[in-house]
């Protein structure tokens, strides 16, 4: 049964890819496999936009990650279509004019 606990980052672009890698390899160091009370054991997921993340970066992800899930970008200049889809919408302060969210693709639900 998998963990209800995890740590999820967002890779957006490549340029995100070090850091990405580093988060994986830091919480693999500092929290071993074999889970010691009070430590709770956890899952590391990485959400990824694959029209903006080279096929290569992903690969990557993949063997530093429990968990790679695809998500689209959906920009839209109107927060209340996209709390329609139930979507978690970034607030964004003016003068942005477009909210961006991120909702899972339906092949990896």
């Amino acid at each position: 049964m998998a963990s209800p606990y995890a740590f999820v980052t967002l890779v957006t672009s490549d340029s995100y890819l070090p850091g990405a890698l580093t988060l994986a390899a830091a919480l693999k160091d500092v929290h071993p496999p074999l889970v010691t009370p009070p430590e709770v054991e956890f899952q590391t997921v990485c959400l990824v936009t694959p029209e903006t993340v080279d096929v290569s970066s992903i690969k990557l992800l993949r063997r530093a990650f429990n968990v790679v899930v695809g998500v689209e970008i959906i920009e839209h200049d109107n927060a209340q279509g996209l709390n329609l889809l139930g979507a978690y919408v970034c607030r964004l302060p003016a003068p942005h004019a477009s909210c961006r969210t991120y909702l899972p693709l339906p092949s990896m639900l």
